[in-house]
């Protein structure tokens, strides 16, 4: 082949004999037309003749892939095994129950620990959050897939997508500085209301870090998650459906209730279940939000109580061998129901619901929620390209509508306050969201300056005005731009082996551990490099540290991004290749991979992101230090989420001020980066003019 690409004008058949050709006349092989489906799905004819030199390549890019593959199951292996490892002495040495146990005190002698005190903290905090968020969410997806003019509507679904994105510990940050304050006034309300109720009773504390009020935080959390998933499912219901229910004379509020939630229930389950997973494994808001104890609770308004993760990452530094053991049990617990949770939401996308006339409704939610299991939006919103508008519906001819005049007024007052209620539901999604945002920018702005970009806390006090978050910016940019030199290659090949060879059993099990790693809590990926960097391995706390564990959890976002990239790419450029007598790795590497380049490379700034924002495995694994440190692989390294929250957990307005600062900060480089991604998706947009 020559460095100049020829031109395919015919590819019936070779154009003459010679070794590199194809002989395309092979029964086998498969159809342009054709789009084959399950791993593996894009595999050469067996009639392609290849060089000596052709077939050595092809092995070897074979074996790469499938090595990247197997790389991922040693990875997850790993992770249980030497959790497992760390958690067996703190087991044997407990003189009760591990998991039933309602006391935490394992670096006593004897030891005395329980998982079930944690995991009841656990729980009950995120059901308040799912109870508080689903219905909020769920109504807010209605009015902007169904109420909302399409532009605005637009602009809501990506701002929806965006605070996806905003960092746990800037959600945090406001629930210790603006909603503990009010708790008071919140808590007294509700106990005067439900008081009857024993788990409501109030003891009057003025600003309670109370189980209600994590709760509160978590369902803000995980309001955009289900609100974007559930918005993504409504659009896909099928124009006739909504037809059949206007031409019936249904109106608005009618046809939403025959027609959308029907069709979009099960990937509506699936996106609440998805919620409560990422609700069960937050590590960081909870832990600046409650005011933790030892001890077993029932008074949800009061303060008290505890997460595992939040226990995780609060005791962790400061426990003995026993106390740690007993913490990475914890967080194997953790792990099993998070992963329980995940697999349910799944099961149930995948399962989607039967309507009533036999068509299976659970098709397009299974692809919604199955790209969603991360609190980050897709790469590339291919149902923003092909999904029909529900919204504009009314206003289309071919829709028989009648006139809201002609409609009976029971059902037209019935209309009108389902329609109050979920113009109702998108307010009340929209205003504490809002909130973060403009106490983000306009405390932030006090301290956002010259000063505080290119300064460090070097020598100066907690209490004392100036320093900046030099220091945290480089290792927050230095930590993830080693995650993604890690997870980039690994990523793609390990893409490139589902889409082009995968096949059996491997494939089936890289696909099951892509889900789990999707659902991985980051407190879990910070503990297994801290068993088996730090506590085996004899490594100390480094930037370096924090990037393995940032890798871990970037690694599923670009497995599964590449993979849905790959797909998209058309047959018949690879059978076009294959007729020039290309071997297939020069194939995937100059035709396959640069076409779906754009989406990857979204892909992987989205998963850059989404990584910037993590506190807990840096909370664990890279240490702190005020000073700059250049190099990530000595010494502990400043990061930006543990800036934020370290400065927001001193009692000084100086420190607030920097953490606020620190926050804006944050969410400007997160917001630049997703921008920057949806910005390329759109340029690269297939039928752009």
């Amino acid at each position: 082949m020559s460095g100049e690409r020829p031109a395919v004008t015919d590819t019936s058949g070779p154009s003459g004999p010679g070794p590199d050709r194809a002989d395309l006349s092979a029964p086998e092989q498969v159809s342009s037309t054709a789009r084959p489906s399950g791993p593996g799905r894009f595999r050469r004819g067996p009639a392609a003749a290849l060089t000596g030199r052709s077939r050595r390549g092809d092995g070897l890019f074979a074996g790469g892939a499938r090595g990247s593959a197997l790389f991922l199951l040693v990875l997850m292996g790993a992770i249980v095994a030497f959790l497992i490892s760390q958690a067996i002495h703190a087991i044997s040495a407990d003189s009760v129950n591990f998991l039933a146990a309602f006391e935490w005190n394992p670096d006593d002698d004897p030891s005395v620990w329980g998982v079930a005190l944690v995991a009841w903290g656990t729980l009950v905090t995120s059901l308040f959050a799912l109870a508080i968020g689903a219905p909020i969410a769920v109504g807010a997806a209605l009015f902007i897939s169904q109420y909302a003019p399409r532009r605005l509507a637009q602009v809501l679904g990506y701002v929806v997508d965006l605070l996806a994105a905003v960092p746990s510990v800037v959600y945090g940050l406001w629930g210790i500085i603006f909603l503990v304050p009010h708790m008071g006034g919140v808590s007294r309300i509700v106990s005067a209301v439900l008081g009857w109720i024993p788990i409501f009773h109030y003891d009057g504390a003025p600003a309670p870090r109370s189980v209600f009020a994590a709760g509160i935080v978590l369902a803000i959390m995980i309001l955009p998650i289900v609100a974007a998933i559930s918005r993504e499912v409504f659009l896909q219901t099928p124009r006739e459906n909504m037809e059949a229910a206007y031409a019936l004379g249904a109106t608005k509020w009618e046809m939403i209730r025959l027609a959308v939630l029907p069709y979009g229930r099960s990937g509506v389950i699936s996106a609440i279940v998805l919620g409560f997973g990422r609700a069960l494994g937050e590590t960081i808001a909870v832990a600046m939000v409650l005011s933790q104890t030892g001890t077993f609770f029932t008074h949800f308004l009061e303060p008290g109580g505890n997460t595992i993760a939040a226990n995780i990452a609060i005791q962790f530094k400061n426990a003995f061998d026993v106390g740690r053991g007993a913490l990475i049990a914890s967080g194997l617990v953790l792990f099993v129901m998070t992963l329980l949770v995940n697999y349910l939401a799944r099961w149930i996308a995948r399962r989607g619901v039967i309507s009533d006339d036999g068509m299976a409704a659970g098709t397009d939610a299974d692809q919604s929620a199955a790209g969603a299991a991360a609190p980050v939006a897709s790469p590339v919103d291919v149902y923003h390209h092909h999904a029909i508008n529900p919204r504009d519906a009314h206003q289309d001819p071919g829709f028989a509508t009648r006139s809201l005049s002609s409609v009976a007024p029971r059902r037209r007052l019935t209309n009108l306050a389902a329609s109050g209620s979920v113009a109702a539901a998108f307010l009340l999604a929209v205003l504490p969201l809002a909130s973060i945002l403009v106490l983000v920018i306009s405390n932030g702005a006090r301290g956002f300056g010259g000063n505080f970009l290119y300064h460090s806390m070097r020598n100066i006090a907690e209490s004392d005005p100036g320093g900046g978050a030099y220091h945290a910016i480089l290792g927050t940019l230095e930590q993830a731009g080693l995650a993604a030199l890690i997870a980039v290659p690994i990523g793609v090949m390990v893409a490139i082996y589902l889409v082009e060879y995968g096949s059996g059993w491997l494939a089936r099990s890289v696909t099951f551990i892509v889900d789990v790693m999707m659902g991985l809590p980051s407190i879990v990926a910070g503990l297994f490099i801290l068993s088996l960097w730090i506590l085996a391995f004899g490594f100390k706390d480094s930037g370096f540290a924090g990037s393995l564990a940032l890798m871990i959890l970037m690694l599923p976002l670009v497995i599964r991004s590449s993979e849905e990239m790959l797909k998209l790419v058309p047959h018949a450029l690879r059978e076009a290749s294959y007729a020039l007598g290309v071997p297939k790795w020069r194939t995937v590497l100059r035709v396959v991979v640069p076409t779906a380049l754009p989406g990857i490379v979204t892909g992987v700034m989205l998963g850059v992101a989404r990584i910037m924002g993590e506190t807990a495995p840096v909370l664990l694994v890279v240490g702190f230090t005020s000073s700059i440190n250049q190099n990530p692989f000595s010494g502990a390294q400043g990061s930006l989420p543990f800036f934020i929250y370290n400065e927001a957990t001193q009692p000084y307005q100086p420190a607030i001020d920097r953490a606020w600062a620190g926050a804006l900060t944050l969410i400007l480089i997160i917001m630049i980066l997703n921008l920057a991604a949806r910005l390329l998706a759109w340029w690269k947009k297939p039928g752009r003019a």
